[in-house]
């Protein structure tokens, strides 16, 4: 049995991917069309062992992607066919990964797939915001503005993760700095004075002994240690990835947490307003759009809200009287959201909303290291003064026994 990766469109013309298992291609293709489902494109999913996969891993930074959507808008705008347009795209780029992928969607649209169509192959590369975006640009003959529109809100999205990076970097290199000294201490100055402690005998003080036992697991244990930090480290990641439970804990932790959850609602309501405007004022029906904005949002806590709000819209309801019922969001933003239902103009309120989000973002973000520097403060404080009792501590004791 080979497993086959396949596009394909209902009746109605949605299309949709997926994967199925057939004993050739044939197989799996009657097996769609018995489904009421026209294939697009099927293909077999080649089997990889990890060094390939390592050797063709390449990252697109959204950059690039900024550039691309950029670039093509001028391209059609100009009235250069699409294939050709992603032809000279191909030729300009220097992403390895980026070239092949455009190379591949010159083909396909060569070979009479839609540009969307053709997008909707390569999802660790478009998103379903992307896809679903140029999809609403080719219906209504509006490609060129779509892709502008697309371009815009991926730029947006670029400086927002930019802006939090560069904040973030002062604080993580004083951070990673103490931890280094702390390792460094322990390596080399504690394990002199356990020595000594020894020699001196008597009973140390707890925490003398913690700093001592640590010193000890990381000098004379230190691969084991070091190890069962990685598999800790590695176990997170892994369950991360794969227990939806455990992702919807630490994303309702992370909410909770001074300073970064204040900045990731509001990060989360700014790409939620952003994309859902963006969606809408391309054409795409209010219910699909929500499901779009849905799939594309990595928090599971406004995923869930938002996926509840898309099936009661669906069944008649408005969005403004059910993200209500949602802590998550502000009272402003369904406020805001009814008045542009009632008006008409929904796509234009949301874009506001996503301005003024976005405002509040840079505000946080640009004082981001003077909010974080009370919690440096308390950290590093700690640290110091664990380090200072467990030494101290001892040589007191000693001092009041001569």
């Amino acid at each position: 049995m080979a497993t086959f990766e396949y596009t394909v469109h209902d009746a109605k013309g949605t299309i949709t991917t997926g994967a199925s298992e057939g004993e050739n291609r044939e197989d799996v293709a009657s097996s769609l069309i018995d489904q009421g489902l026209t294939p697009i494109s099927l293909n077999e999913k080649k089997k990889s062992n990890i060094f390939i996969r390592i050797k063709n891993f390449t990252i697109i930074p959204s950059g690039e992607k900024v550039l691309f959507a950029e670039e093509l808008s001028t391209l059609v705008n100009a009235g250069v066919p699409i294939d050709q347009a992603l032809t000279i795209l191909e030729k300009q780029t220097s992403n390895k990964k980026l070239k092949e992928t455009l190379s591949h969607l010159s083909r396909d649209v060569q070979g009479g797939l839609s540009l969307s169509s053709s997008l909707i192959k390569y999802p660790d590369v478009f998103s379903s915001i992307f896809v679903n975006m140029v999809r609403a640009g080719e219906i209504s003959g509006t490609l060129d503005e779509a892709l502008n529109d697309l371009a815009e809100q991926l730029a947006k999205d670029h400086e927002l993760v930019a802006k939090i990076r560069g904040a973030m970097i002062y604080p993580a290199v004083i951070l990673v700095a103490m931890i280094a000294a702390m390792i460094y201490m322990m390596l080399t100055i504690i394990p002199q004075l356990a020595v000594m402690f020894n020699d001196l005998g008597g009973k140390l003080p707890i925490t003398t002994q913690s700093l001592i036992f640590i010193s000890q697991a990381l000098s004379k244990y230190g691969i084991i240690t070091f190890s069962l930090i990685a598999l800790i480290v590695l176990g997170y990641r892994y369950a991360l990835k794969h227990y939806y439970f455990f992702r919807l804990f630490i994303h309702k932790i992370i909410l909770r947490t001074p300073v970064f959850g204040k900045l990731t609602r509001k990060v989360n309501i700014a790409r939620f307003a952003r994309s859902l405007g963006s969606l809408l004022s391309s054409g795409v029906s209010v219910p699909e759009s929500l499901s779009i904005v849905a799939d594309s949002t990595k928090n599971l806590v406004y995923k869930e809200a938002i996926e509840k709000t898309a099936e009661r819209v669906q069944n008649g309801s408005t969005i403004a009287e059910n993200i209500s019922n949602f802590p998550i969001f502000p009272v402003l933003v369904p406020q805001m959201i009814a008045v542009g239902e009632e008006t008409g103009s929904l796509d234009t309120i949301l874009k506001k909303v996503a301005v003024f989000y976005d405002r509040e973002v840079n505000n946080i973000t640009n004082n981001l290291t003077v909010l974080l520097e009370p919690m440096m403060m308390i950290i590093i404080g700690v640290m110091v003064g664990y380090m200072i009792i467990s030494i101290i501590g001892p040589i007191y004791q000693m001092t009041n026994m001569i």
